[in-house]
């Protein structure tokens, strides 16, 4: 076979399986079923849509790769709740963003933190606001960043979006020693004890007037 003829087979296999992958989505879709439902199986898939079983091992690898399918040792496949940001998340762990997409990642972070400042006000009670004080009595350093990242994440996770936590969550991967450098070296700027003591005893408008004073060394950065 010339190089011509196998580019062509490779084509159309690519498009095959995207057929299968398309089609297993539109399946689960439309038979409504939900994580841990089970899935035919490989054989009677191929069979179904008339194609050989590498084909439909390939769209369902594809599928898996999101995270919407589960192989089940002796049980087969079945259909799984998806880590929405699984893949992005496993880019951040391994430090693979350039220094120009951490800046945006940090900017967006900002964003969302801000954002979810009123429903953060409005779920907190005593028992949150304590474990959050416990986490802003520990000691900061500009080469040691993970006491600002803990107290942030504890922070978003009042809010209870929990898909928001888990993006937060990749997020922080975004903080930078000169970004808490700039906290201690750029005059008084408010610490996390002040964001607690706003958060428990102010207002709302109290509360995100704090909270944006304490990012904005990381907006300019």
């Amino acid at each position: 076979m010339d190089k011509g003829s196998s580019d062509f087979a490779e084509l159309r296999t690519v498009t095959l399986a995207d057929g299968v992958e398309s089609t297993l989505l539109q399946y689960i879709r439309s038979t409504g079923l939900a994580p841990g439902d089970a899935l035919p199986k490989e054989a009677e898939l191929a069979e179904r849509l008339s194609v050989s079983r590498h084909i439909v091992r390939e769209g369902i690898s594809r599928l898996k790769t999101l995270g919407l399918i589960d192989s089940r040792r002796r049980r087969g496949m079945a259909v799984a709740r998806p880590n929405v940001f699984a893949g992005v998340s496993k880019l951040a762990a391994a430090r693979l963003f350039s220094d120009g997409e951490r800046r945006e990642m940090m900017g967006l972070r900002v964003v969302m933190e801000l954002g979810m400042a009123e429903f953060i006000y409005r779920r907190r009670t005593p028992e949150l606001l304590a474990e959050l004080r416990r986490h802003a009595d520990n000691a900061q350093s500009y080469r040691d960043i993970s006491p600002e990242i803990e107290f942030h994440t504890r922070l978003f996770a009042i809010g209870g979006n929990a898909m928001a936590d888990e993006f937060q969550k990749i997020l922080v991967t975004a903080f930078h020693t000169r970004g808490t450098e700039s906290h201690r070296r750029g005059g008084r700027t408010p610490t996390h004890r002040d964001i607690c003591d706003a958060l428990e005893h102010g207002d709302e408008e109290e509360f995100r007037r704090v909270l944006r004073a304490h990012l904005e060394p990381y907006t300019n950065w």
